[in-house]
């Protein structure tokens, strides 16, 4: 799905009919296999008008119709939109107590959420995963363009989540925490991951990915300095730790804030 959505993304790296349409599908197989128990149909909370390419006129029946949905799929909030759908038909519910909502405006949603005292809950705009965000959108692309295939696991999806991602040269990127929680999480992948950082000052974990040659060592490890304490001293002592493998110590300069944001892939 992600890696060729058959209606293609939107501005992003998002899939986003495609992805609507694999969720319902899911939700049609569920169905099928509980049947016995009373499950009849399915519920979403679309809006016509709310997404520009998942949730607009012409795109919601594509949804139903592809996922195998067809006439089980309730779309409660602008079900008076809509052509009438089999629990409509059927009387399992009250078409007149469903709503008509449309367009972005959330106003509508919050004020019902009020009326049934839901008062926590995300915000009710913006992108609804990371494939919407333009800077992970980008990060994942490099991902897939360094590595000249479009593989990954989990992890790989998972760091993307994680720290300011540079890539000096193309057989590798560096990972570098910004604050003690990054810290604390890429710590957890020492042993997959070479790993970089300051023992003469206080300074951020750093993860390399990819095939670093040794010769990159220095400027890898004057790129990490920059994002310590150490950042304006004439020399910072980092240290470079191989996954089971003892730690390597060398002395590098930091490089400057110009320096560094040539590094940046985004």
């Amino acid at each position: 799905m992600l890696l060729n959505p058959k209606h293609g993304y939107g501005m992003n790296m998002n899939p986003c009919l495609d992805c609507k349409i694999f969720m319902v599908s899911k939700a049609v197989e569920w169905i099928k296999k509980n049947h016995a128990d009373g499950f009849d149909f399915i519920i979403t909370g679309e809006v016509i008008g709310q997404r520009p390419m998942s949730q607009r006129r012409l795109t919601m029946p594509i949804v139903a119709s592809e996922s195998g949905a067809d006439d089980i799929l309730l779309r409660p909030l602008c079900a008076k939109n809509l052509p009438a759908t089999k629990p409509e038909l059927e009387g399992w519910v009250d078409r007149e107590k469903l709503y008509d909502f449309n367009g972005r405006v959330r106003t509508p949603q919050m004020v019902l959420a009020e009326e049934y005292g839901f008062t926590d809950y995300a915000t009710p705009a913006g992108g609804c995963c990371f494939l919407t965000d333009k800077s992970y959108s980008s990060k994942l692309v490099d991902l897939w363009q360094g590595r000249g295939s479009r593989d990954y696991e989990i992890d790989d999806i998972m760091l993307l989540k994680v720290g300011r991602h540079l890539r000096p040269k193309g057989n590798y990127k560096l990972i570098i925490a910004r604050d003690e929680g990054e810290c604390q999480y890429l710590e957890g992948y020492r042993k997959q991951y070479t790993s970089i950082q300051s023992v003469s000052h206080n300074g951020p974990l750093a993860l390399i990915d990819g095939k670093i040659e040794l010769e990159d060592y220095n400027h890898a490890a004057s790129i990490v300095a920059r994002y310590g304490q150490g950042r304006n001293a004439d020399n910072v002592e980092m240290t470079f730790a191989l996954p089971n493998a003892r730690a390597q110590s060398i002395m590098v300069q930091p490089l400057t804030t110009d320096q560094v944001l040539k590094e940046w892939h985004v």
